[in-house]
This record gives C-alpha cells, structure tokens and sequence, in this order.
C-alpha cells in the first residue's frame, strides 16, 4: 500500500468511527424517549431533511417513471409520506430489535387468511423463502414469523461501515445471513431442514438479470427463483404495511407463487423473477407512500 493509499485509508477508518458515533447517539436518543415518540420525531426529521437533498430527486424521477398517472399534487403527496415512513422505520429500529417476538405481536394485526397461510407453512416438511421488499417497516417481518413459530432466517447485505454494521446487527435478535458463498449455504441448509428464509427482493445488485419492474428492465437478483426451482420449495409473499402514522399494522402472508420449471431453466428463472417483481409492483402500486423510492433501482 503506498502513502496515498494509507491516507486514504485512515481517513476512510476516521470518517467510520464519526458515522458510528452518530449512530450510537441516535440509537440512544430514540431509545431513551420512548417507541412511539421516537417514530414521530424520526418522521418529523426525515420529512425536514428528506426533501432538502439530493435523492429526493432521484426518488421523484423513479416515482414519476413508474406511476407515470400521478399528477404533481399526488406525487408530492407520496414523496412526504414516503419520508415519513423512512424516518419512522429508522426511529423504530432499536425498540423494534429489543422487542421480543411475542410483545411484538401487540402491534401487528393478521387476517384469519395470512393465519391459515402461517398454519400451511408449519405444517409443511419442505422449507421455503418468503420474499419481500423495502415496504412499511421491514425491519418487523422476521419477528412476526418467529412469534408464529416459524423457523426463520433473513439475507442481508451488510453495511459498508463496520462498526455500525458490529452494533445494528449485534441487536436484532434475529438470525442474519448475508450475501455470501457462506450464506448461500446456510439457505439450503435451512431450507433442507425445513425452515423458512426472508429475502428483500427489490433491490438492485450487480449479479443479477435485467428484467422488467415498472415499465422498464431493472438488475434484479435471480437467486431467488434459482433456489426455488433447483430445490423444488414454495416463494411465499409477505409484506408488512403500516396502518397509520404510528406503530401499528398488518402482516400479510399470502399462499406461495404457482410456478412451473420448463425445459430449459434459464428461461424458467427469468419468468419466475418476473413473477415476483409484479408482486412487488402491484404491493407498491397500492402503498406507493411505503416503498424505498430513494434506492437508484434502474441503473444499469
């Protein structure tokens, strides 16, 4: 490494400990005042500082892209929701990671559907992923299947920063897999031994294929449809949609996707990974004030 490059690297090394401070002091603040203040305020700073920089126009530009009916009026509607979302979901992250499944469940409403669909999960030997995107609170989706006794890992990417990445996954509570040659295995694994994994499935990685979100080809991970169909096990929606301002909503869990594998797999993959971006345009389609619109999901 020559000197240029330990400047660099010190400075990088400086610049994380700086993000991890600021981190650790948010997660104090919002902790110590309290769930649902700490949703509010979150919200109130998002929506301030949100709009004042520069992926706000990103966020409208992919918004206007793929709902391209709305009128300005409903796009600047969604855009303000949409902080406010971000910000909760922020906010909410250290009591959400504290809270055990079950005093989680005093929050979240199920249909006597989504219970039936749960019911078919533990009843079934086979193991299974369950995907879904950036919508509501996220962060919820792995507990709700826990406090319904659901054996349940989640794929993450983990953070740039290590030391934030050391202390927000160090208290979710949950089992956290990531985006691995090591973490593919522990899929099978988990699925051959009959338990269930979380994907997120809206997001942009450089491994995947380009195919149609919204109008438009988008790099969409094709793992997903691969393990389903290599492995023969169900792709079950599941979303968590918040109900209003605050901390409260609906876990849905839908009956897994109808697919068939053809003669030639490749195709076959590509038409599943269609099949679960609709699903995601659709859910977006009716909360779009929910979903990441940030996330530069078109970029080739």
């Amino acid at each position: 490494m020559n000197f240029s490059d330990q400047i660099k690297s010190k400075i990088k090394t400086v610049r994380y400990f700086a993000e991890a401070v600021v981190v650790e002091f948010g997660l104090w603040l919002f902790e110590s005042v309290g769930l649902q203040n700490a949703s509010e305020v979150a919200a109130q700073i998002s929506k301030f500082v949100g709009k004042k920089i520069a992926v706000h126009k990103l966020a409208y530009k992919n918004l206007s892209n793929a709902l391209p009916s709305l009128n300005e009026k409903e796009k600047e509607k969604i855009l303000d929701d949409m902080w406010d979302n971000l910000g909760r979901v922020v906010g909410e992250y250290s009591h959400v990671a504290k809270l055990t499944p079950e005093e989680m469940m005093q929050f979240v409403t199920i249909s006597q559907e989504t219970k039936d669909n749960i019911a078919a999960m533990k009843s079934s030997t086979k193991g299974g992923i369950v995907f879904s995107g950036h919508i509501g609170n996220w962060e919820l989706g792995p507990k709700v299947l826990l406090a319904n006794d659901i054996k349940v890992g989640t794929v993450y990417r983990p953070l740039n920063n290590p030391y934030v990445e050391k202390m927000t996954a160090s208290i979710r509570g949950t089992e956290l897999i990531t985006k691995s040659a090591q973490g593919n295995r522990r899929i099978i694994e988990i699925i051959k031994n009959g338990g269930y994994v979380i994907i997120l499935a809206d997001q942009k990685i450089s491994e995947g294929e380009p195919v149609d979100f919204f109008h438009a080809p988008a790099v969409t991970t094709t793992s997903i449809a691969r393990i389903a169909l290599r492995y023969d096990v169900p792709l079950i929606p599941a979303r968590i949609i918040r109900t209003k301002k605050g901390f409260e909503f609906i876990a849905e869990v839908e009956k897994p996707l109808e697919f068939e594998r053809g003669d030639n797999i490749n195709d076959s993959v590509i038409k599943l990974t269609l099949q679960i971006n609709r699903k995601l345009e659709s859910w977006i389609s009716q909360y779009p004030a929910q979903w990441f619109w940030v996330h530069n999901r078109w970029k080739r």
